[in-house]
């Protein structure tokens, strides 16, 4: 899968932790950064499922929304 820039920002504290773990282990910023993500986005099949169910429920507003906005702006 392609790879995407992204950024955020972080403490100071959070900033000189995260080099110093992906230093001992090795790994770059960012390896380091994908890893935690992956290992904290692990929630069990009901959580999965509620995430899921918000976020179809969040694109279905969403599209309710533009098509309101461009039937008001007829």
């Amino acid at each position: 899968m392609p790879k995407k820039i992204v950024s955020f920002t972080l403490s100071e504290k959070s900033i000189k932790q995260l080099d110093k773990t992906s230093k001992a282990l090795g790994m770059s910023r960012s390896e380091l950064v994908e890893f935690l993500v992956k290992k904290g986005f692990d929630f069990p099949e009901d959580v999965k499922a509620a995430i899921s169910e918000i976020s179809e429920l969040q694109t279905e507003a969403k599209d309710k929304f533009k098509k309101r906005r461009w039937l008001d702006a007829r």
